[in-house]
Formats: C-alpha cells, sequence, structure tokens
C-alpha cells in the first residue's frame, strides 16, 4: 500500500493517473485544491465508488478501524476499484491537498491522526512537492511531524522538473534539501526522486535522461513492495512485540512509584521527571532507549489516565512475548519463501534507458470520458495520408527493404519531447510487423499518433482498421 501526501496542486492524482496508465472512478485533477477525499484506488474489474461507510463495513479490506474517526470523516472517505495491471500489486492512497490556515483545520476530522493512522499500515509514503511551491505550511510541516517514526518509509518526489531549466532546478534541488532539513530531523538525506509524472510533452527535455533514470528508480522502489510485503508485516510486527514489553514494564514501574496520598500531585512529579525513568526502567530490565514511545506523548497520555487502574506485572505475560520473539519469529522468518514473488506490474520494467513497460496496456479514456467525434474523424476513422511523412522518412535513409531501425527512428521521435513511455507505446501500435523496424506506413502511423498525443488525446488499444488503407 502506497501513501500520497503534498500540498494541494502538486499532482498527487496526475501521478496516480501516470501511474496506473489511466484515470480512476471519480478522480479530479486542476489547479485548485481538486481532491477534498482520501481515496483508497484498488484494484476490480467492475469500476466503482464505494463511500465511506460502506468500506469500514467491508471485512475483506483493510480499512474497518477508520470507523473511529466518525461520520465527519467517513463522508470523506471512499474506495475506487479500478481495473488496472499496476492494481493487482499495489493499493494506492490519495489524500486531500494540505491546506493553509483555518482551512485545513475546519474539515471536519483530524487530518494529522488519519495521516497517522494510514502511516502506520502503508509500506511506502511519498511525500509530492511542486518545483515552483517549495514552501512548507506550518500545516504541511505537522502533517509530516505526525508521520514521524516511519522514517524508512518516506521518499520524496519534486514533481513537474520538466517546467524548469537545469539552472534552476539546480537551485529548486538545493531548496528543497535545506526544507527537508528543518522538518524531517534525520542524520540521513531523504531519497529525492526529479521528474514530471504525466504523459504530456516536456517543456524543457535537455534533463530527459535525468527525469528517465529517477523514473526508473522510483518504479523499481515500488515494484519492490509487493516481494517485500511479509517481510514489512513481520517487522511491524516484531516492533509492535518490543514496544508492548516495554509499555508493561514502564506503567509497572510508573505505578509502583505512585503514592496512596497527594496521587495527582505527586504524579505530576514523577511525569514531569520521564526521561529519568526511561533510564531507570531502560537499566532495570534490560531495554534499549530506543524502544521507548516519545517523552512528550507519554506525558501527555500518563497526565490522562487514572494509573491505579494499571494492572499489575504478570510474568507469564512478559514470558509469552519473549517466546514470541525469541522461538516463533524466528520460525515465521523460515517459512517465508526464499524466492521473490513475481510481480506482475509491467510498468516498472526498464529497456534500453527508457521508461517502458513489456506489454502494451494503453487505454481509450479522456477526461470527458469520450473520445470527441471530430478527433475520431481526424485520428481515427480516416486512412493516412503518407505522403504527409515520406520526405522526413527518405532523410531518415531507409534500408533496401525501404524500413528504418529502432535507432533511426528513435532520434526522429525523441524530437517530439513527449515522456519516453508514451512514445514507447506509439512504436507498439505503429510496428503491425512487430519485426523492430518501421516502413513508410508504419512511420507514417507513429507520426500520426504523436500529432494525436501533442494535441492532449490518449492513444487507441490498437490501431484502428479504418486509419490502414
Amino acid at each position: 500500500m502506497i501513501l500520497l501526501l503534498g500540498q494541494y496542486s502538486t499532482g498527487k492524482t496526475t501521478f496516480i493517473k501516470h501511474l496506473i496508465e489511466k484515470e480512476y472512478c471519480g478522480m479530479r485533477i486542476g489547479p485548485e485544491p481538486t481532491t477534498d477525499k482520501f481515496v483508497a484506488v484498488m484494484y476490480n474489474e467492475k469500476e466503482q465508488l464505494i463511500p465511506g461507510n460502506a468500506l469500514v463495513s467491508d471485512i475483506t479490506k483493510p480499512f474497518s478501524q477508520l470507523e473511529s474517526f466518525g461520520n465527519s470523516f467517513l463522508s470523506k472517505l471512499e474506495c475506487s476499484n479500478t481495473s488496472s495491471e499496476v492494481l493487482k500489486s499495489v493499493t494506492i492512497i490519495d489524500t486531500p491537498g494540505v491546506l493553509s490556515g483555518i482551512k485545513q483545520i475546519s474539515r471536519g476530522y483530524d487530518f494529522e491522526k488519519v495521516i497517522y493512522w494510514f502511516a502506520q499500515r502503508v509500506d511506502l509514503i511519498l511525500l509530492i512537492f511542486d518545483a515552483h511551491k517549495l514552501d512548507i505550511s506550518d500545516e504541511f510541516r505537522r502533517c509530516i511531524q505526525a508521520i514521524k517514526g516511519q522514517d524508512s518509509k518516506i521518499r520524496i518526489i519534486l514533481n513537474k522538473a520538466d517546467t524548469i531549466n537545469t539552472q534552476q532546478l539546480m537551485r529548486v534541488y538545493g531548496s528543497l534539501m535545506w526544507s527537508l532539513g528543518i522538518v524531517i530531523n534525520t542524520p540521513e538525506v531523504n531519497r529525492v526522486y526529479i521528474g514530471s509524472f504525466w504523459d504530456k510533452k516536456l517543456m524543457h527535455d535537455e534533463n530527459r535522461t535525468i527525469f528517465e533514470e529517477e523514473a526508473s528508480d522510483l518504479y523499481k522502489e515500488i515494484s519492490k513492495i509487493p516481494r517485500n510485503s511479509t517481510m514489512v508485516r513481520l517487522n511491524d510486527f516484531i516492533k509492535r512485540c518490543r514496544t508492548l514489553k516495554v509499555h508493561i514494564y514502564l506503567l509497572t514501574h510508573l505505578r509502583k512509584k505512585l503514592p496512596f496520598f497527594k496521587k495527582f500531585l505527586n504524579k505530576r512529579k514523577i511525569v514531569n521527571s520521564l526521561e529519568k525513568i526511561y533510564e531507570e526502567v531502560s537499566k532495570d530490565y534490560n531495554l534499549p532507549l530506543g524502544d521507548f514511545p516519545p517523552v512528550q506523548f507519554m506525558k501527555e497520555k500518563l497526565l490522562d489516565m487514572d494509573w491505579m487502574r494499571i494492572p499489575k506485572l504478570e510474568t507469564k505475560k512478559i514470558d509469552r512475548i519473549n517466546k514470541v520473539l525469541n522461538t516463533h519469529i524466528p520460525q515465521l522468518l523460515e517459512m517465508i519463501p526464499k524466492e521473490s514473488v513475481t510481480v506482475e506490474v509491467s510498468r516498472f520494467e526498464n529497456q534500453e534507458g527508457t521508461i517502458v513497460e513489456n506489454k502494451l496496456t494503453p487505454f481509450l479514456e479522456l477526461t470527458s470520458g469520450e473520445i470527441p467525434l471530430w478527433v475520431k474523424q481526424k485520428y481515427l476513422l480516416s486512412p493516412i495520408d503518407t505522403s504527409k511523412y515520406s520526405d522526413d522518412f527518405y532523410k531518415l535513409g531507409p534500408d533496401d527493404f525501404g524500413k528504418l531501425s529502432g535507432e533511426q527512428v528513435k532520434q526522429d521521435l525523441i524530437k517530439s519531447k513527449l515522456p519516453s513511455a508514451v512514445l514507447h507505446k506509439i512504436w507498439n501500435l505503429a510496428d503491425i510487423t512487430e519485426d523492430g523496424y518501421l516502413d513508410l506506413f508504419e512511420y507514417s502511423l507513429a507520426r500520426h499518433f504523436i500529432e494525436m498525443k501533442i494535441e492532449g488525446f490518449d492513444l487507441p488499444a490498437k490501431v484502428p482498421k479504418d486509419i490502414i488503407k
């Protein structure tokens, strides 16, 4: 499961469209704050929207605990069942853009707590930044702090990087790293993926190679999720066991310190010295300080609870936890297959330095939901005039059989500045003979589809019969 997080209009929803290669049900994209709900984009052959109350009632899906956030949140939660090969392996959580000021806190539910709930359960957290909007608002800062403790899951995406030139990109990258260093207080440098994750024409294509390599690294990172999912779940389980063990010893130690008289005054005094108590418990029970919860978080919780309700220490329960950690966990590790699970996400393959898929999965869905009639007439229903492209074809120097090699055509098609993933789809459509070469008609077909894509229309699933003479 992947969680997308970012301020409004940074390209979170467009990133999902780019990743799954189609629009999901209920998707809205625009420069204003458009996504106002938490949307779980999941795989299903039957495409439909499932509202929040129905979603948390479905025991086959891992969202039943979200019921605790109430109806105000559930009205802003939905599941989008979408038929996409990528979604067979991962579930993507689209989130509302983080707003500023009173708009953020007047949502009707605790946004940071919801983010924290998802962050604990997902395998990857993608923080998406717009190359033109690097400022991190106080509200977004609180969201990032809410996922503290999940640092190993966090990856950064600097999106819309094609809209600035190389010199500006260097400055933007440096500024982003400086801002992140203040908010994410870790000694390690966070991995930042630079690119433009959409299917539009690149405005500045001098960084095309960098964008492709960065996208390839990101896709590889995502493709690891299904393979490592079992190990991640087991790791989280071990972490919870260790946390539970610390929790039991800590509360037992605090209960012993509370005298019968003047409970409230002594309780506050004990809580104020919690750092020292952490050290005492760590030393007495040989527990690493790294397993203890954050001090400030624990202080707030301890002041609100009745310490006399803390049960006495039962050594049998501790023995059970130790048995799980020392005996059962190693057995579970042996049960995990050594061979990695084959991930059926051909979208994440990398060939010859370009981001392409081994198996073509194009789609025929536009923002409007239907291709306009004039577009069909121009691009899909009329035979292609090869004379329009013949001069360009012969300038490239076809061989004795009247065909161009892939390398010859590649240099020509790159001039369109379309992303390599889109050009790869166009090649698959145009190479009717599937021999790795293009004759005049096939070359004309490729140029024809490039023009169609540049005008903003999606490619057909297969070459229409009407455009083949």
